[in-house]
């Protein structure tokens, strides 16, 4: 077996040398001339010498990456980032040549690197190589100037992108041919593509010739989308001089698309099932083929046989002209160029639903939390809304629901506490409306709560519903979801269930504490040495601390989240433990539950018992970890540790109490 690996690998590396020998040839062939330029480099290395060698760049702010003077030409450009979900494309890439008020580049960054959807994807090509998961993005695309480059990207998220890494590697040249066309980009789509027309990738007016392509699609309905014809028209043709013979066949594959990647061709995303929902992306670059044009070129491509389909296209055209360009049309919003993908709300849940068998009614569970959805009638399906990674949101549907047609939402809980509880459901032309009520063994009937979800929606799209202060039990809760009827305009009152969120209605941190510190840590060991105010609780001492200056208790208030930001309150602040010492009253003896987070390691003593200890070098949040502990009647001492290796340090600390019963203080009261 491994023998025939061997010569599987062998063979498909000569393959490959065949395919591109004659381009390889010349290309490497050229390294042996003199190379009569100079390199240079624009990137974004920290100026002042440091470790921060990114750019931030705000919400609807834009930066520059290279303003060069020429005569020159960039022969590649790296980026890796890091970002919102989907910032492929959120963050438009410019670039300008030579003075020019309009650009000749526009193009999302993602589609610019060659993945569409807003995704990241790995493959190679001699243009463009995405590795790293596809989050490190190169272009070898050669792009001449004359007079200057400007390169800009553009930040169209809601959120400040805190680190957007990037070379621009050029050559300095001594002169430019004054007839040497200009490297141009252009994103395009169609959503959904316009019926009885094939869908245009490229327009453009002048001298010059086209590169390739990307392709990008989202099926709108099931089976196979790649029937059209590719028609390219070149100087005002009224019938293409280049008519293809099916989509996979100008993208040099055949018989449908599958994953793959090659030198000039290929497909970084193919979704097999072929249904709706389904995505692609797909690539040809006309590297040892590009197709010239004298006065104008049309690239177009049927969207199904003939134009019979009618899915989503989107795409980003690469050529070389003589300027000036025809203007470009705008671009659409961010909420045009990404109508499917959804982030993942917080503490989003999405269960993998698994159909039990031999029930008298529809049941799906996930084993693996314990969750179950029960109805009368259940089925399975894969949504067109897609999350961060690329996968389609499953959503359990019902068939043909009537009014007061129920299902419920079995959830386990460890802890009893009360939640807002947000539900998720699929809206749409014959989805109903929803009314949810918790099912309390102590009540004849279910009490719905006053929310209703209304269903009808000209697409289908997500909602939510959300349920608030609720007390979920430890244990199996129930949420009963029923269908309260439909909207005048709806076509049907069917139930489709996505998944669901769980937000404690109340955290209650602890905010008041006295804090001492730093002493000496020099690793994660230091996390088990017993500093003096682990010894002995004196508010009135102080001790020797970090580079042997003196420290002692303070009193100090946490930030209104509940975050104890300790970076900002102890200097020094790296390689060092602080002890942070409160009091929680409790009117009678409880059981209940400490939930805290840190940055990085921690323990906890509550009354003067360890009850909590975790070496771990991580980032805070609320409620990483859960201790069971018992209160006692009166005071109780809740004292912190928490070890800091290097950059955020801080810690949350709180007790589950559903009633409101705790209070705490910095020191005991009477």
């Amino acid at each position: 077996m491994k023998e025939k690996f061997k010569y599987a690998l062998v063979f498909g590396s000569f393959l490959l040398m065949i395919q591109t020998f004659p381009f390889s040839q010349d290309m490497l062939g050229k390294l042996g001339l003199p190379q009569d330029y100079v390199s240079k480099r624009i990137s974004s290395y920290d100026r002042t010498g440091g470790n921060k060698d990114s750019l931030t760049i705000e919400a609807g702010q834009s930066a520059i990456l290279a303003d060069i003077k020429g005569p020159g030409a960039i022969h590649h450009i790296w980026v890796t980032i890091a970002a919102e979900p989907f910032y492929g494309r959120k963050l438009v890439l410019r670039m300008f040549w030579d003075g020019e008020q309009d650009p000749s580049v526009e193009v999302p960054i993602g589609d610019f690197f060659g993945v569409g959807h807003g995704l990241n994807r790995n493959f190679s090509s001699i243009p463009i190589t995405c590795s790293s998961e596809g989050r490190a993005k190169n272009c070898y695309w050669y792009m001449p100037f004359r007079q200057s480059a400007r390169i800009t990207v553009t930040n169209e998220g809601q959120q400040t992108v805190p680190a957007f890494y990037y070379y621009v590697d050029y050559r300095e040249l001594k002169d430019l041919a004054a007839d040497t066309p200009r490297f141009h980009a252009q994103y395009r789509q169609e959503i959904p593509c316009e019926p009885g027309k094939n869908y245009l990738i490229l327009e453009a007016s002048g001298r010059g010739h086209y590169v390739g392509c990307n392709l990008s699609i989202l099926q709108r309905a099931m089976g196979w989308w790649g029937e059209g014809d590719d028609m390219i028209y070149v100087d005002g043709e009224t019938f293409p001089s280049l008519h293809g013979t099916g989509s996979e066949d100008y993208f040099s594959d055949a018989w449908g698309m599958r994953e793959a990647e090659h030198p000039f061709y290929g497909c970084p995303l193919q979704e097999e099932d072929y249904q709706a929902g389904s995505k692609a992306t797909v690539y040809r670059f006309h590297v040892p083929d590009p197709i010239p044009f004298q006065k104008s070129i049309r690239v177009t491509i049927e969207h199904g046989h003939a134009n019979d389909r009618s899915d989503d296209y989107s795409s980003t055209a690469y050529w070389y002209q003589a300027e000036p360009h025809k203007t470009f049309p705008a671009l659409p919003s961010v909420a045009a160029r990404l109508p499917y993908a959804r982030e993942t709300p917080e503490n989003f849940i999405l269960p993998k639903w698994e159909e039990r068998k031999g029930m008298a009614v529809s049941v799906f569970e996930d084993k693996e939390k314990g969750l179950q959805f029960a109805a009368e009638k259940l089925a399975q399906s894969l949504t067109s809304h897609y999350g961060p990674d690329g996968s389609r949101y499953p959503v359990l549907m019902t068939e043909r629901a009537k009014p007061e047609s129920a299902a419920e939402l079995t959830i386990p809980m460890k802890i009893s506490e009360r939640y807002n509880i947000d539900l998720y459901f699929l809206k749409g032309p014959a989805m109903g409306n929803l009314r949810a009520a918790i099912l309390d063994p102590g009540q004849s009937q279910p009490k719905f709560e006053p929310a209703v979800f209304e269903g009808l929606a000209k697409d289908k799209e997500f909602g939510r519903m959300t349920l608030k202060d609720i007390l979920l039990r430890e244990g199996r809760n129930t949420v009963l979801i029923q269908v309260a009827g439909k909207s005048a305009a709806g076509q049907g009152m069917d139930l489709g269930f996505l998944g669901f969120g769980l937000t404690p209605a109340s955290r209650k941190f602890i905010t008041e504490w006295n804090l001492i510190g730093p002493f000496d840590a020099p690793d994660m060991d230091s996390l088990y040495t017993a500093y003096p105010p682990e010894k002995v609780i004196a508010l009135d001492k102080r001790y020797p601390g970090k580079g042997n200056q003196e420290v002692a208790w303070r009193k100090i208030q946490a930030e209104p989240s509940g975050y104890v930001r300790l970076t900002e309150l102890i200097k020094p602040n790296e390689q060092v433990v602080v002890y942070a010492l409160g009091h929680v009253f409790s009117p009678g003896p409880v059981e209940t539950y400490i939930l805290l987070g840190s940055d990085d390691a921690v323990r906890i003593w509550l009354n003067d018992e360890l009850v909590h200890s975790n070496p771990a070098y991580r980032g805070a949040y609320p409620d990483q970890d859960s201790v069971k502990v018992s209160l006692r009647k009166g005071w109780n001492k809740v004292l912190v540790k928490v070890l800091q290796g290097a950059g955020g340090w801080g810690y949350y600390v709180r007790f589950v109490d559903p009633d409101g019963k705790l209070t705490w203080s910095t020191e005991p009261q009477k």
